[in-house]
């Protein structure tokens, strides 16, 4: 309905709507071979393409926005003792409180624990103080692993629910999930995952959790885990940033294999990957009917000055026509509802901008009470 309204009601709608279609803000994270960011890249030394076509490259700047984080925290059985070692989860409760003492003054936080289901959750309405404290009664509790730490592992299940606690996701908004990597639970598949951090530009970094010396005999699910986050994360544009394990009472890190810095040095530096992202914005040479694979890369001559640089970006573009297209873009199918408002029989426009997603349940209340004196109460099934 919204896009007949639209088309109907907007003379030369569909240029209008192609625009802001071919047009992407896309998060990017450049570091070099010492997992800093670069902070002087220009537009000139970048080079897309998709379906073979170069892709426009018209600005590159840093993501202003305040970040938003969802702290996942796996508690499921794989994180408990083996081998009479220090339980995993001990790992990453200790990866869990620094990432939120680097972050809490500069971020918005929120924390999902889980095993087969979310088993505890603090949303950002309860504030950054309430996630500190969380974590702080878990770390004082001897008992918390024996109670707490069972049970299969839904990791794909869980991704969604954090999305969830982002209203309106935006490139400012990551996950940063603290895990073996086994899912052994969930309901949701890699695609189902893959599809719906493609339609936000949230996304998901991974720090994989390791025993020191070796491991039991690991399950099907558990070997190829690692390899399913992999290219979830890679999809949304974040990434496994590390393995981490513990060596004695030490943290010792995959990123940094030669233990050049400390850990907490190594993890800060990880870290800005997440925070010091920036936007490009681009133009596609064409509209997508389709989720499309592109390629973002230096030039050769910005590869050969700046060697080993990493780049990290979302690998899939989402279709202008899919669920990807208005239904996706709250900003512009809002703004689409909005101009069609004026040709819209009265008796439509409650429903009009239900579907546009203007009566989201986070809707300011100012807002939700003055549509509500003109339209009546909100509810499900508008027009019934």
């Amino acid at each position: 309905m919204l896009s007949q309204f639209v088309g109907y009601c907007l003379t030369g709608a569909a240029g209008a709507q192609e625009a802001p279609c071919e047009r992407r803000s896309i998060p990017v994270a450049l570091r070099d071979n010492q997992n800093l960011p670069f902070q002087d890249i220009s537009v000139a030394e970048l080079e897309a393409k998709v379906r073979g076509k170069p892709v426009k490259i018209l600005s590159f700047a840093p993501d202003p926005p305040p970040h938003r984080l969802v702290l996942l925290l796996d508690t499921s059985g794989s994180m408990g003792s083996t081998a009479g070692e220090s339980p995993l989860f001990a790992l990453g409760l200790a990866l869990a409180r620094h990432f939120f003492e680097v972050h809490q003054q500069w971020s918005h936080i929120a924390l999902l624990t889980f095993n087969k289901n979310v088993t505890e959750a603090f949303d950002f309405t309860k504030g950054n103080s309430a996630v500190g404290e969380k974590l702080q009664e878990i770390a004082s509790d001897r008992n918390y692993v024996k109670a707490n730490v069972k049970g299969t592992t839904a990791l794909r299940d869980t991704i969604l629910e954090g999305l969830q606690l982002l209203d309106h996701p935006s490139s400012a908004d990551a996950l940063y999930l603290l895990t073996d990597g086994g899912d052994n639970a969930s309901k949701h598949s890699v695609a189902d995952v893959t599809h719906r951090l493609a339609l936000t530009s949230a996304r998901l970094f991974v720090v994989l959790l390791r025993q020191e010396t070796g491991y039991r005999n690991r399950t099907p699910e558990e070997l190829s885990g690692p390899d399913e986050l992999s290219e979830i994360a890679r999809k949304s544009g974040g990434e496994i940033l590390t393995a981490a394990v513990w060596h004695g009472d030490q943290v010792a890190l995959s990123a940094d294999s030669e233990a050049k810095l400390k850990s907490q040095e190594t993890l800060a530096r990880l870290y800005q990957t997440i925070l010091h992202d920036n936007l490009l914005e681009i133009e596609l040479p064409v509209l997508l009917a389709k989720n499309e694979r592109w390629e973002l890369r230096l030039s050769d001559a910005a590869h050969r000055q700046r060697k080993g640089a990493q780049i990290t970006y979302p690998t899939i573009l989402i279709s202008c026509n899919s669920e990807g297209g208005l239904r996706s873009r709250p900003p512009l199918r809002l703004s689409a509802a909005r101009a069609a408002l004026p040709c819209v029989p009265v008796t439509k426009q409650f429903e009009l901008l239900v579907e546009a997603g203007f009566f989201d349940e986070n809707i300011e209340f100012g807002a939700r009470k003055a549509l509500t004196e003109r339209f009546g109460a909100v509810g499900d099934s508008p027009g019934r």
